[in-house]
């Protein structure tokens, strides 16, 4: 048996066939682009001082900044970061441009999708033409309902990203496993510049490392570690298992750290809540892809059960056996039937990452991009065997199920189109989560206008009340009810602010650490006319709490200075800010460096050198003059000052 199997060029007609799948997608999700930024967009994008600071003059000073300016991982995912830069020279703020670049990542990554399923197919089905039923399978895999938030969620750009770099790497192993398979050692080339290409990936996202996983699958399922030369077969099988056993090793020496409580302090469950939901949120993902329903996909899941113990209600038995049965049944039939083995294990591969202890959400709907195109996969393997006395009935089946799928896609991206109606279209499915109903309660305050006559005022006011009653609430509907009535000047602010401090508690989520900083800029910025007493209250309040992170500390530290005017308050709250940053976090040192030298204090020398060091690209260097400039009027600093104490 060879490792791969001949192809011949694909004629003029399927390539033809190519061409009308991609206007395909490109219509059904066209009929999205017209929506706005969402949720984390505006946390990682919008809200992102770097970008927003740049502009095509400054660019040569700032393009660095940009690049790791992201907080959504410790790798900083400067790929993205880089793509978002062009958004923001050429397109400025306006979401339209955003989301068609996004558009044509898909666009690309539909067309690798069609070469891969064409020569996996080869594999698993030698000796017959795929390449029509690849370019179908493409389009499948595009027009799923499920793809719709990963391409015009703006900031899941990481996702398409990675995947295309998965793909390519994909791609250029199945040449270099050809060249193998026919004794030409030029493959080994080709097999370590994928690993390349997949490690590049990761600086859009870390899921582009999951390649090595894929090919673990691929190799145990389609190439068999079958190649011309024994000896290359050797170092293939004894690379697998390396790789399987390092990344075991890894995984287990890791666990201690995520079971922990710090771990997990930003999340209302622990490790084994979230491993023990996987199960469930797994099977409902495979629903997802072969039984799409875009009424079931509510983008939001932030009230999704998590498990308490394997016999609870919403627990892992059954899901967990059902999805024992399944890859049993894959690695059985392996040989007889590797098409399915490998689609299966793809999918499962897939989900390695965010269906693991990390402390991640337990569902969202990107994790599916690239992983959906194993059950697809999977499915086509299946139904290229049909028996001749089905093969008249199933294009049409297929016909109809295709049909079916990209309707409900458009007619999805078509929400998406109008940020009114997606906020109201999630509220409605959603009644349980925060987040839709935030969504909604926005979407009222705008229309008001802080006008309390209109009507959108009191139905703001009612949302607000009701997302704030909600189980796993946040601080968000008490801060908005706040600005709401603060704005609006109806004397009923007093009652939001009761709620609000009340649960500036421990642990602070991130949703509520938003509303606190939200609440401060709004104040510094003079564009809330919020109470003072109150305000000072909640950042008392906050000092208190472990949980808090470094933005809200400083934070309250800008309040305590330059609302208030209490400069001990506001040094207290710098130094925690910089206790719990991270140690790449310029900002509360800076900040902290600012007040001091505003006073003189023998200290803010050694804080201007503590900002320097944490401040590795520069971007501060221009203020850290100023403040030094300013120190130089003051009396002379005693030499010898230590620098900060505090352990990096």
């Amino acid at each position: 048996m060879t490792a791969t199997a001949p192809h011949t060029a694909p004629s003029s007609s399927p390539a033809a066939l190519l061409a009308i799948a991609l206007l395909v997608v490109a219509a059904v999700f066209a009929a999205g682009a017209r929506g706005s930024f969402l949720f984390d967009d505006f946390s990682n994008l919008v809200d992102n001082p770097a970008l927003g600071a740049l502009t095509r003059a400054t660019l040569g000073a700032q393009w660095q900044d940009v690049l790791f300016s992201s907080r959504a991982s410790e790798l900083a995912r400067p790929l993205a970061m880089a793509s978002f830069m062009l958004d923001r020279l050429l397109f400025d703020w306006h979401p339209l441009g955003w989301k068609l670049h996004s558009l044509l990542w898909h666009l690309m990554n539909t067309v690798l999708v069609a070469l891969l399923a064409r020569r996996w197919l080869a594999l698993a089905l030698p000796g017959r033409e795929h390449t029509t039923a690849a370019v179908l399978l493409a389009l499948a895999w595009a027009t799923l309902p499920l793809q719709v938030s990963s391409v015009l969620y703006v900031v899941q750009r990481m996702e398409l990203m990675a995947a295309t770099a998965v793909l390519l790497a994909l791609l250029a192993y199945h040449r270099g496993r050809g060249q193998l398979g026919a004794g030409d050692s030029r493959g080994w080339a080709w097999l370590v510049g994928a690993g390349g290409i997949a490690l590049v990936g990761v600086g859009a996202k870390e899921s582009a490392a999951l390649f090595f996983a894929y090919v673990l699958v691929a190799e145990a399922t389609l190439y068999r570690f079958v190649t011309a030369n024994p000896r290359d077969a050797r170092w293939l099988r004894g690379m697998a298992i390396a790789g399987a056993v390092g990344a075991l090793a890894l995984a287990i020496g890791l666990a201690p750290a995520y079971f922990s409580n710090e771990a997990y302090a930003v999340r209302d469950y622990g490790a084994a809540e979230r491993l023990l939901s996987q199960p469930g949120a797994l099977w409902h993902y495979v629903g997802w892809v072969l039984l799409p329903r875009e009424s079931t996909m509510v983008f939001y899941y932030d009230d999704w059960p998590v498990a308490q113990a394997l016999a609870h209600p919403t627990g892992a038995v059954l899901p967990l056996l059902a999805g024992l049965v399944a890859v049993s049944a894959a690695l059985a039939f392996r040989r007889r039937q590797p098409g399915l083995a490998a689609g299966v294990l793809f999918f499962l591969a897939g989900h390695l990452i965010t269906s693991s202890y990390l402390p991640l959400e337990p569902v969202f709907e990107h994790r599916n991009y690239l992983p959906a195109f194993g059950l697809l996969f999977a499915a086509a393997a299946l139904l290229r065997q049909t028996p001749p006395a089905a093969a008249r009935v199933l294009p049409w089946a297929l016909g109809v199920w295709l049909v079916l799928s990209a309707g409900q896609a458009l007619l999805r991206a078509g929400h998406w189109g109008s940020p009114v109606r997606l906020a109201e279209l999630h509220a409605e499915r959603a009644p349980g989560s925060p987040r839709a109903c935030y969504d909604r309660a926005l979407l009222y305050t705008v229309a008001s206008g802080f006008d309390p006559t209109h009507p959108a005022f009191a139905a703001a006011d009612r949302e607000l009340a009701r997302c704030a009653a909600l189980p796993r609430t946040s601080l968000l509907p008490a801060q908005a009810g706040v600005i709401l009535h603060s704005r609006g000047g109806t004397g009923q602010a007093g009652t939001w602010w009761q709620k609000l401090e009340a649960g500036v508690r421990d642990p602070m989520f991130p949703a509520s650490a938003t509303a606190l900083t939200t609440l401060a800029r709004c104040k510094l910025e003079q564009t809330c006319p919020l109470d003072d007493a109150s305000l000072r209250s909640v950042a008392e309040r906050t000092a208190t709490l472990r949980s808090a992170p470094s933005e809200v500390h400083r934070a309250m530290g800008d309040l305590q200075w330059r609302v208030f005017g209490d400069l001990a308050a506001a040094e207290a709250a710098y130094r925690r800010a910089f206790d719990v940053a991270e140690t790449d976090d310029a900002a509360p040192s800076m900040a902290l460096a600012a007040l001091l030298a505003s006073r003189c204090s023998p200290e803010a020398s050694a804080w201007l050198k503590q900002t320097a060091a944490r401040d590795k690209r520069g971007a501060l260097d221009g203020d850290l003059a100023v403040l030094a400039e300013d120190l130089s009027r003051c009396p002379a600093v005693p030499s010898g000052t230590p620098l900060p104490s505090t352990a990096e």
